[in-house]
C-alpha cells in the first residue's frame, strides 16, 4: 500500500499545471477593467454628491438670507455679502459660519441675483472652479 500512495502522489505533483505568463496577464488585465469600471462609477456618484450637497448649503444659505431681511427690512448688499449673516447689524448671528464648496471655495452673494432676479443668488462656482459657467451651483432649481 505505500509504494500506491507515493506513485499517486507523483502522479498528482508532476500532473499539476501551473498558469502561463499568458494566462495571468489575462487575469491581471480583467481585473485592471473591473476595477477601471468601478472606480468611474463611484468617482462620478462623488462628484454628485458634493453638487446636491452645494445645492443644498445654498439653499439653507438663502433661507438664513430671507431671515436676515424679516430682522433688518432689507437683504445684505452684494459688498457685505454672507459674511452680514455670522454678524448682522440688528439680533444675533444667523449662522455661526459661512461654509465652504467642497471644492474649497467660499459661495458667491449677489443681489439681485442672475438667476433668481427678483431676489438674490448664492452660488459656488462648481467644480471647474471658474465664476459664471455651466456648473456653477447655487439656490436655482436644477435646469
Amino acid at each position: 500500500m505505500p509504494i500506491r500512495r507515493r506513485e499517486m502522489h507523483k502522479k498528482l505533483i508532476h500532473g499539476a499545471r501551473g498558469m502561463t505568463l499568458l494566462e495571468i496577464m489575462v487575469v491581471i488585465t480583467l481585473l485592471g477593467l473591473v476595477a477601471a469600471t468601478i472606480g468611474v462609477a463611484v468617482l462620478g456618484q462623488l462628484e454628485q454628491g458634493q453638487i446636491d450637497a452645494t445645492r443644498n448649503q445654498a439653499y439653507e444659505l438663502a433661507k438664513s438670507i430671507e431671515l436676515y431681511k424679516l430682522q433688518n427690512g432689507v437683504y445684505p448688499s452684494t459688498g457685505q455679502g454672507l459674511s452680514a449673516l455670522v454678524s448682522p447689524p440688528k439680533g444675533k448671528p444667523l449662522v455661526d459660519r459661512v461654509p465652504q464648496a467642497p471644492w474649497g471655495g467660499e459661495f458667491i452673494f449677489l443681489v439681485p441675483g442672475q438667476m433668481n432676479t427678483a431676489k438674490f443668488d448664492v452660488r459656488s462656482k462648481g467644480p471647474d472652479g471658474a465664476e459664471g459657467t455651466e456648473d456653477d451651483v447655487g439656490n436655482w432649481p436644477k435646469e
